[in-house]
């Protein structure tokens, strides 16, 4: 079974914010992360052009009960060697 055919429960952009959380994140998405948090909702939806699904994700952590925690179980599962903690 090869990389690619190996099914997540983990979006790649949900994986993006997993690692920006552990500070694994290279200095240009960890930037681009930070202005994310920084922005209001008029230019979120201007870097939301280019990065739909990471906005989307920061939004839902920011926003929805229960979405960090469940993301949390999710990568926890997925990464056994790499925790987080809600």
């Amino acid at each position: 079974m090869t990389q690619e055919t190996i099914k997540t429960n983990i979006t790649e952009a949900e994986e993006i914010f997993c690692f920006y959380k552990k500070n694994k994140k290279g200095s240009f998405m960890a930037s681009l992360i930070d202005t994310i948090f920084k922005g209001d909702k008029k230019n979120q939806a201007k870097i939301a052009k280019g990065y739909p699904e990471l906005v989307g994700v920061i939004q839902r952590y920011g926003n929805e009960k229960g979405y960090w925690s469940n993301l949390v179980d999710r990568w926890n599962k997925e990464y056994p060697l790499l925790k987080l903690y809600a």
